[in-house]
Order: C-alpha cells, then structure tokens, then sequence
C-alpha cells in the first residue's frame, strides 16, 4: 500500500512499507474515536460530491475560536483547506491542529498564515482514515480593530480538496462562515403594508423572533402569516419569524410595520430544485450581484407588488426591457425558482 506524503498537493513516488494489518488496526480506531473529538453538528456531504470542509460554529464571535471540520465519504489521508478573512476586522493568530486524529511525521499539519489568508493542511502517515467526520483544527481569531468597533467577516474558503491514496486530489465544496467583533448597535427598520397580501423579510436579527413580537407594531392587523417549505413545496403557518426567510403577511387595512434589530449582513441559504421562498439581507444590491453565488442555476426570481396584488419577474436572459426590476431590496421577500440545489451566499 501506499503512503500519502503529499505536502504540495501532488503525491510523489517516496516508497512507504505500510503493513496491511497496521492500517486495519489504525483505520479501526479512528472509525470508533472520529465522530466524537471536538464534533460540534454535523454538516451534510452534498449530493454527487466526496466531502465537504465547515467550521463549527458557522457564525461565532471574536475573540474566541473557531473549529475546522472534513466530512468525506472517502477514506481520507490528506487534504488542505485555504480561508480568506477581513484582516481590517479580524485575525486568525493561532492553529492548533488535531494530534489525536492527525499524524503528519512534520508536525501532525501546519499553516500558512498570510495577511487575510490562512493555508492549511493536514495529513495520516500510513494508510488512510475511514470515511466520517473528523476535526482538524482550532483557529484562534482576535479583533483587529479599535475599541467599541462593530465589524463582521466571512471566512471564506478559497481552496478546498482532500485526497487519498488511490484517487488523488478531489475539489470538494466548503461551507463559509461569519466572524462577528463587538456587539452591533440595533436599529430600526420600517416598512409600509398594504391591505392583503405583502411578501417581506426581515433584514434585522430581532431579539425576540416570535412573529407577535416582530410584527408588535400592526400585530392588531396581521390575519395570517405564511412561509414556504422548499421541500414539501407547500406553504406553512409560521409561528417564528427569522432572516434568509420570506414571509407571505396578510393584514386588513394599510399599516407601517415597524421592529428593531441588529443589521443582517451575511446570509447563506440552501435553495432546493424548484421554487424557493428567501429573504435579504440589510442592503440593497443589483441582482446580478447579489446572485452570483447561483449564477446560471436559477430559471428566474420574482416578487410580489402589494399594491397592485401581484408577481413581478426578472428573468437573467430576458433582455432588460422585459424585467420588472433589477434590484434585490432590503425588507423584501422573493421566490427563486432554481434549477438544481445550490447554496445562495452573500454579504453586505
């Protein structure tokens, strides 16, 4: 059997004597002690692909740490993830990898930190882990900016790929996240409801997400609020109101709804094959821009005119003049009507 020596990404031809009963015995006890060490929540592996690379937890707070994970359906013997990060917010100052689990002969992994970016990858000596979920390393991330500053950065993953020793490299997707410094200040958001049917969303994160609490200011009005199950492909009564959602509000007479919150700036959204029903982020952005994360995989988008009590299109081949809008807006909710399942990812 092989070894899986591979520190630039291509394994060389170093001849390594791995005993087959050793490898047995290694993958043995790495099936029984991987779905326990450091595991925070499982992360699917989407359909098609061999893995997936996340952090846990997917939005945290800084100064604190974050946890990188692999989930393959391969067995597993060396792979790399690369994440790009805000430096003018925050800083990944440490990497403390996984010994239990990794056994690279030059350190059991290493990192390449570089202004914004962090490289790292992570390696077995012999043989290869089992197909399962397994933690890679804690990532110590600190503020970088001044007292009583609010930011907030994606961590980006920029390379993803694991490999084993039969193979060779295989891209696989990669959940992003979100690193939040300092408390962000609440705001007020308003928005003007017309008489039947209003399709909204909730561009700021409330305290309290019951939808009595969020819809306070017209809650005497609201006769029926709805969110759509991508899934089921049926509507559903909705008791909780969150962001990334879309909410179909029903209210008897023309009111200003009006709630607080802290802004929602980032926002990634598993969209199914068919119709979807999503919200926005706290921005208004052009569409073309806002969705290019799905970019080719999405028939159509379409909202709805709550004065006139009707849909409106924007279809990315029509010509323009066709189009009823351009613009992803704040507070509204919108349905996409998607090819295949993809994930929707943007930031403010």
């Amino acid at each position: 059997m092989g070894n899986c020596n591979k520190y630039h990404g291509k394994c060389n031809n170093r001849k390594v004597i791995c005993a087959v009963t050793m490898v047995i015995i290694i993958a043995s006890i790495f099936a029984m002690i991987a779905p326990t060490l450091g595991y925070y929540r499982p992360v699917s592996i989407p359909p098609g692909m061999e893995g997936i690379h996340y952090l846990s937890p997917r939005n945290s707070s800084a100064p604190g740490e974050v946890e990188l994970h692999v989930n393959s359906s391969i067995g597993l013997c060396f792979g790399k993830a690369k994440i790009r990060y805000n430096l003018s917010c925050v800083n990944i100052t440490g990497v403390t990898f996984n010994t239990t689990v990794w056994d690279d002969p030059i350190g059991t992994g290493y990192a390449y930190p570089s202004p914004g970016i962090v490289s790292l990858t992570y390696a077995v000596w012999y043989g290869h882990l089992p197909p399962g979920d397994y933690p890679i390393a804690n990532l110590t991330i600190e503020c970088t900016g001044g007292a009583g500053t609010c930011c907030i950065s994606d961590l980006i993953f920029i390379e993803s790929w694991i490999t084993n020793m039969t193979l060779g490299d295989i891209d696989i997707p990669s959940e992003n996240g979100t690193v939040v410094c300092g408390k962000p200040t609440e705001e007020t958001f308003t928005k003007d409801l017309y008489e039947g049917w209003n399709l909204i969303s909730l561009p700021l994160t409330p305290s309290d997400n019951s939808a009595s609490s969020v819809l306070a200011s017209v809650w005497d009005n609201v006769s029926a609020v709805y969110k759509y199950n991508a899934t089921s492909k049926q509507f559903e009564r909705a008791s909780t109101m969150d962001p990334g959602e879309g909410y179909f509000v029903y209210v008897t007479q023309n009111c200003t709804w009006t709630y607080n919150g802290t802004p929602y700036t980032s926002l990634s959204i598993e969209l199914k094959r068919g119709l979807n029903m999503v919200g926005w982020l706290n921005c208004s952005e052009d569409i073309t821009d806002a969705l290019s994360s799905i970019a080719g995989d999405y028939w159509y988008v379409a909202r709805w005119n709550a004065i006139e009590q009707k849909f409106e299109v924007y279809n990315p081949v029509a010509p323009p003049v066709f189009n009823d809008f351009t613009t992803m807006e704040r507070g509204e909710g919108y349905f996409i009507s998607m090819k295949s399942d993809r994930t929707l990812t943007e930031s403010c």
